[in-house]
């Protein structure tokens, strides 16, 4: 059984489904490997894994299938004992949920492979009112009964018919449209002026200094390419954000820290994704591309920031503010800004980089240098 550190998170005394979830995260946690390392784990275990399928189960909040679960912790290195106590585990929290929370056929960490109902046939549950692109159920939708009760109101045989309203009364409600769009106009034209500014010398009205300002904030944005991602704090001492390792030697992968920008590994790509979100990309030279990503979608402070899988997930997006010179790097799901863990005060190499509560502090701050395409073929 391998792990960074003594014996790994247990199933046992679990009661909800979210509690489970997070034991599982737990579970990758102590196994110390990404979702890229765990899927190719699952591939030497003659498992299915895609790190899409492992992103998802993890940052839901229904229970996962029984062969996802078996697959996940045989990847994150325990025996098949082991694997066996979390599937019983998840087997009993399955059988102590309501019939009619759907758990039980829930896709959620479905693996590849696996046999799926048509969609057509599956009764909605929790997992199709909690899947990202969800907006839940329709709480505003009619009740069918009464509109079927309403309608056989409506038809019964002693209903009075409606008469049509004489001609007459008709005027009156026209005088009243007509005035209501009277003062609709006089509106508009008092509101126009408002939206420009006067010109010096009484020239051509142009556009408000606020929506001038607006302009000039998105001409600042910077356009697709290569660049040299820089904190703010750290930009006169020659680091940029590169590949690194965990100070603490906690883990061993791959994280997202400042390094010297001379020789800088691997190359980074800045990548507008629509919406004025954007995809921060590294590109290696033996890895391969892959996204910036906040550590397991957590929109708590402190999250580390990793490569991972490209899958276009909000947590792999950022939006960036004009701050200065630079911009302020916010991920798209938590809203939180991107920095240095432990603040403006760590300005040393190999400083991990996590979201964290914004203060406006340098640390996160980031300029994009541009930079030189990479001289190798990006795979």
């Amino acid at each position: 059984m391998s792990g960074p550190f003594g014996a790994p998170p247990q199933p046992d005394g679990l009661t909800t489904t979210a509690e489970f979830v997070a034991a599982l995260g737990s579970v990758r946690q102590w196994s110390g490997r990404t979702f890229r390392q765990l899927t190719a784990a699952a591939r030497a275990n003659g498992d299915t894994l895609p790190a899409s399928t492992i992103a998802g189960a993890l940052g839901r909040a229904t229970l996962p299938r029984e062969e996802f679960v078996a697959a996940f912790v045989r990847a994150c290195g325990l025996d098949e004992t082991e694997s066996a106590r979390w599937v019983a585990a998840r087997k009993r929290l399955a059988a102590e949920m309501p019939l009619s929370s759907g758990t039980p056929g829930d896709p959620a960490g479905r693996v590849p492979g696996s046999p799926a109902r048509p969609e057509s046939l599956a009764p909605a549950g929790p997992g199709d009112q909690n899947t990202p692109d969800g907006d839940g159920p329709d709480r505003d939708a009619p009740d069918r009964n009464a509109l079927i009760q309403n309608a056989s109101d409506q038809s019964a045989p002693d209903r009075r018919p409606l008469r049509p309203a004489s001609r007459g009364a008709q005027w009156p409600a026209l005088v009243g449209v007509g005035a209501g769009v009277l003062l609709l106009l006089l509106a508009v034209v008092s509101v126009l002026p408002s939206l420009y500014g006067p010109q010096p010398g009484g020239g051509t009205p142009g556009p408000s200094p606020s929506r001038v300002g607006a302009t000039a904030a998105s001409d600042r944005l910077p356009s697709d390419g290569w660049y040299h991602m820089v904190p703010a704090h750290v930009a006169g001492g020659g680091l940029c954000i590169g590949e690194g390792r965990e100070r603490s030697g906690r883990t061993d992968r791959p994280l997202a820290v400042q390094r010297p920008c001379a020789g800088l590994v691997p190359d980074t790509f800045l990548r507008a994704v629509g919406d004025g979100a954007w995809q921060i990309e590294w590109h290696h030279p033996v890895e391969g591309p892959g996204c910036l990503t906040v550590d397991e979608a957590l929109k708590a402070s402190g999250a580390l920031i990793a490569p991972a899988e490209c899958m276009g997930a909000p947590h792999q997006q950022f939006l960036l503010k004009p701050a200065g010179s630079g911009f302020v790097v916010q991920p798209l799901h938590s809203g939180l800004c991107v920095g240095a863990l432990y603040g403006e005060s760590d300005m040393r190499a190999g400083a991990e980089i996590a979201q964290k509560t914004c203060t406006g502090r340098r640390d996160q701050v980031f300029l994009f240098r541009p930079a030189p395409a990479p001289t190798w073929t990006p795979r």
